[in-house]
């Protein structure tokens, strides 16, 4: 008897039509920007976990706060309701930049030979620390733990540079040299008390967050404020415009609105901050996809 096949191979043919459809209209998983840390712990000769010779630790505990403030991770300190996943994560690198395993991952433990940094306006660790320690960043986000002496007008937690080249307003074509790339921070700010026994954490400074601050501003975001009185923007229109800086958690009313003293780009206590915003993740994006060195970085 000869069969028919026709109705067979249409019947087939709308199988797979179905499930190609079904596999096309699953969502896929967002791009998440993976970086690459290495913290160049610097020191004055203490044994490791005293003083500026701070612990693996300590260390970890920083990286952990900075992947639970950007990705806005829930039941830790960095989720917000009204805040945003940045879609960015750090890691400790795991190798050095001639391919050698670390024995601390992300760790370069460096004497510098003094016992506070810096010595003048930023010189002695822009002019000497850095280009003297710095890992290639193109490869590698460069943090430097340091001891801090004193500053006009008030203790320095931290400092960044920003990017060049991303294209955006409120910053210059040319943010500074390969060489001096990265963030510096306070070893009493670099970490969290509540992930371990950190005894010279600052009892206000100590929740990581001086960090989180400073890599905002190395991917591009302003101070929340301006940096000026109500006339000057920090260039995200989802942030409301301030007159100058909050330092502590009161709600503070100013320029006809309620600022947001939860921002991670304000001066708050580290207990207050807990969110970026739409426009802040657009513009770190913007310096992660444009800028030299930060577009190189990420996997």
């Amino acid at each position: 008897m000869k069969l028919n096949y026709f109705p067979l191979l249409i019947l087939a043919l709308a199988f797979f039509v179905v499930s190609c459809s079904k596999e096309d209209d699953e969502p896929t998983e967002p791009f998440i920007y993976r970086i690459p840390v290495v913290v160049h712990v610097v020191h004055n000769g203490e044994p490791v976990g005293t003083g500026p010779n701070i612990s693996q630790a300590q260390i970890q505990s920083q990286i952990e706060v900075l992947n639970e403030d950007f990705r806005r991770i829930s039941g830790t300190n960095g989720f917000n309701s009204n805040g945003v996943d940045t879609q960015i994560e750090f890691y400790l690198a795991t190798t050095d930049p001639d391919g050698n395993t670390l024995p601390e991952p992300g760790i370069h433990r460096y004497d510098g030979g003094i016992p506070i940094w810096p010595t003048g306006f930023f010189t002695s660790v822009d002019s000497q620390l850095k280009p003297a320690t710095f890992w290639d960043p193109n490869r590698y986000f460069n943090i430097w733990t340091v001891n801090f002496g004193g500053f006009v007008g008030r203790n320095l937690l931290g400092y960044a540079q920003f990017p060049s080249n991303s294209g955006l307003l409120g910053l210059d074509a040319n943010g500074g040299d390969a060489e001096t790339d990265g963030v510096v921070i306070g070893y009493k700010y670099f970490g969290s008390a509540e992930k371990g026994n950190f005894p010279d954490l600052h009892n206000t400074y100590n929740l990581g967050r001086t960090t989180t601050h400073e890599v905002g501003h190395w991917l591009g975001l302003r101070h929340i404020w301006g940096d000026g009185d109500c006339t000057v923007d920090d260039f995200c229109n989802d942030t409301p415009t301030s007159d100058e800086p909050n330092y502590s958690c009161e709600m503070h009313i100013s320029c006809g609105s309620q600022d947001m003293i939860e921002n991670y780009m304000d001066y708050t206590e580290d207990q207050c901050m807990s969110l970026f915003t739409q426009d802040q993740k657009e513009r770190m994006f913007q310096v992660l996809e444009n800028s030299v060195r930060r577009n190189t970085l990420y996997n």
